[in-house]
């Protein structure tokens, strides 16, 4: 059984690689999504800027959550906080998952946002075949992203009550 000093950084890196890998998934299904018009032209996360905003916050999540990883994996290893004591730079870092967690809510609400609209435009629930199925792996990456947001909001809540301990 994990001791009390591991069990709190254990579930923080567990959270960071969760929230890389929902990322990761939400980044692989928007740049993979695509709908043929013509033969020609093909719907793309290019043609919307929803969808660009989507896929940009999924690559700087990622990168964020690669950089904090390696963080949370010494901190285990060392059974205790990685920078030292210092409360300054905990509370600098619990900042910068706010602000990246607040990034990953915006950029699930632009995608579910703007994927309903366009929905609704073209004829809501009565589209059918490969544009309808664009719409809805768009929902998907927008839900992945929604879901590496709870984590990362769930991992704040861990920081703070660890810093607070």
């Amino acid at each position: 059984m994990a001791s009390s000093k591991t069990a709190l950084p254990s579930a923080v890196l567990a959270l960071r690689l969760l929230t890389l890998a929902l990322l990761a998934a939400s980044l692989a299904v928007i740049a993979a999504d695509e709908f043929a018009v013509d033969d020609d032209e093909k719907l793309t996360f290019k043609f919307f800027y929803a969808y660009r905003y989507l896929l940009a916050i999924a690559v700087i999540g990622c990168a964020y959550s690669l950089l904090q990883i390696p963080f949370a994996a010494v901190s285990i290893a060392r059974r205790k906080r990685m920078i030292g004591d210092s409360e300054g730079v905990a509370l600098f870092l619990i900042c910068a998952d706010v602000v990246f967690s607040l990034l990953m809510a915006t950029g699930a609400a632009a995608g579910f946002g703007f994927t309903y609209d366009i929905k609704r435009l073209f004829g809501g629930s009565s589209l059918h075949g490969g544009l309808a199925k664009y719409f809805n792996l768009a929902y998907v990456s927008a839900g992945l992203m929604l879901l590496a947001a709870a984590c990362m909001a769930l991992m704040i809540m861990l920081s703070v009550y660890s810093l607070v301990r």
